[in-house]
């Protein structure tokens, strides 16, 4: 009996030791190391920093209810995924400036995590550990990683869309299809940028698995296809129309200036840039990452090596979603920004770390990295230390010397708006917008405690302190005399300046003003 009972648990045991044996330790430590190090540097003087007006967006977005979120989204130009998570998230972790861009942080992680999981899978270990350190090091990470916005979960949903996509095809698990159908569904409802390079990324995989049924028979790939971009496009089918009414509105008036030579060139230097600023190293970078990309591309050919159609894959999702973007600027209006390509930057890097990886050598191909590494610390000790984002501190030290919470602020332009509606929630702000001019944003995010219109009267009626906040510079600036002019405002206190930064885009002019005559009569 004792012979039966011992010879059993030896056979459960051996299976169980086989597959121990089989774990790779020391790619789990290098992995784990690798993000751990990741989360430190992403979060290096994350707090440092002032929110500026698109952040004060996400965080004024998510006072509101999930379905009035998905409403006010409705009626402005962003879809709505990114919002809700983020509300989710704060109820958790707050909204302090560093709690609210922790998400974005982890945004970069889960990017980067990717190399444990599917680009193992295509590409094998070596080349994952690549694709996790040069995700972390990229110059751009630490400045995208550290904005309340939902650039990093786009570009997440983007390049694991692209990864499970080419999986489930070479592959035919269903798990991957599941995945793929997923994250193309995130993606769409995260940025209109990822969708529009899910939409580039699902007519390539569609052709792929047509030409595979024409000439191999392949009726399981296309099927399963067929079922997966079915289904995707169902769900996705009641924001399709909300898409079309916010095309059209977008298309009578946006903030974006027209392309140049100069934001093109920009543009495809972003993931080797930081914040706003322009880098030789990144113009450097952009060129070696070019050369790696087509040395890869053309050894695989060579080799033989059918890997090598992922990251042409990548490759093309990522080319023809900037060329799209170009070419609806011209038909439309000017849609690009430098920011927006980041949900096809994992791709890119996709393709970027796989040349990298068909160098002649290990050794060579950790060099690349930590070159990388070396500009992207030498680019993003300024991100961390110097200020961008205005100088909300100092007003806020200013202001808080005599503000009380019956205090009522007006703006004539959204920059302060946004940002006084998030350091002052207690208090109540006006955007000044004249007859005939609509703004640039959906105000209607900022209603907690932000309104916005033509007829200030109302609003500072009975109010004994008010505080009047114009941005230096800004074409909307001039508005104010008119509120002077037509006796709705009275000066009271003398204006003060809050300087530019050198790295700021803008300087703040505050003043104490009462009601005038018109608003009394």
């Amino acid at each position: 009996m004792l012979a039966y009972v011992d010879s059993h648990i030896k056979e459960m045991i051996l299976p169980m030791n086989s597959k121990i044996s089989k774990i790779d330790y020391k790619s789990i430590i290098l992995w784990t190391v690798m993000l751990l190090a990741g989360f430190w540097c992403l979060t290096i003087g994350i707090g440092h920093e002032t929110l500026w007006y698109d952040e004060s967006y996400s965080a004024a977005i998510i006072n509101h209810s999930i379905p009035d979120i998905i409403r006010i989204t409705a009626a402005d130009s962003h879809p709505p995924l990114y919002f809700i998570m983020l509300k989710i998230f704060s109820a958790v972790f707050g909204r302090s400036e560093t709690a609210l861009r922790l998400l974005s942080v982890l945004g970069v992680l889960a990017l980067a995590a990717l190399g444990t999981g599917p680009v193992r899978r295509v590409f094998g270990k070596f080349t994952g550990m690549i694709y996790t350190f040069c995700v972390i090091a990229a110059p751009i990470s630490v400045s995208i990683g550290q904005e309340t916005r939902m650039y990093t979960w786009a570009a997440f949903f983007v390049t694991a869309s692209a990864l499970y996509g080419y999986l489930a095809i070479q592959q035919g698990k269903t798990s991957d299809w599941i995945k793929f159908g997923l994250t193309t569904l995130a993606s769409a409802f995260t940025h209109y940028y990822a969708l529009l390079a899910v939409t580039i990324l699902n007519v390539l995989l569609f052709a792929w698995v047509l030409l595979g049924f024409i000439i191999k028979k392949d009726k399981k790939n296309l099927t399963s296809y067929l079922i997966t971009a079915g289904a995707v496009v169902l769900c996705y089918l009641p924001w399709i129309f909300i898409l079309f009414n916010q095309a059209k509105r977008v298309s009578k008036s946006f903030w974006i200036p027209p392309i140049t030579e100069d934001v093109l060139w920009q543009t495809l230097a972003y993931p080797f840039r930081a914040k706003f600023l322009k880098f030789r190293t990144a113009e450097i970078f952009l060129f070696v990452a070019a050369v790696l990309i087509l040395w890869g591309l053309v050894l695989s050919i060579i080799k033989r090596k059918k890997e090598g159609l992922m990251s042409l894959l990548a490759l093309l999702v990522y080319s023809l979603t900037l060329i799209s973007a170009i070419v609806l600027s011209y038909i439309i209006r000017p849609l690009l920004v430098e920011r927006y390509i980041f949900p096809v930057t994992g791709v890119f890097i996709l393709s970027f770390v796989y040349g990298i990886s068909m160098l002649n050598s290990k050794g060579a191909s950790i060099f690349a990295c930590l070159a990388l590494l070396f500009v992207s610390i030498s680019q993003n000790q300024i991100i961390v230390t110097e200020r961008f984002n205005g100088p909300m501190k100092e007003v806020c030290d200013f202001v808080n010397e005599s503000v009380t919470s019956e205090d009522v602020f007006i703006h004539t332009d959204e920059h302060t708006f946004g940002t006084f509606c998030y350091y002052y929630p207690d208090n109540k702000h006006y955007l000044y917008l004249p007859d005939g001019f609509e703004g640039y944003s959906g105000y209607e995010a900022f209603s907690t405690n932000g309104y916005y219109g033509s007829d200030v009267k109302e609003f500072i009626k009975g109010k004994e302190n008010i505080w009047l906040v114009n941005r230096e510079g800004a074409e909307t600036t001039s508005f104010t005399s008119s509120l002077f002019t037509e006796g709705v405002l009275k000066g009271k206190g003398s204006i003060h300046r809050f300087h530019l930064y050198p790295h700021s885009f803008y300087a703040v002019l505050i003043r104490t003003v009462q009601a005038g005559d018109a608003v009394k009569n």
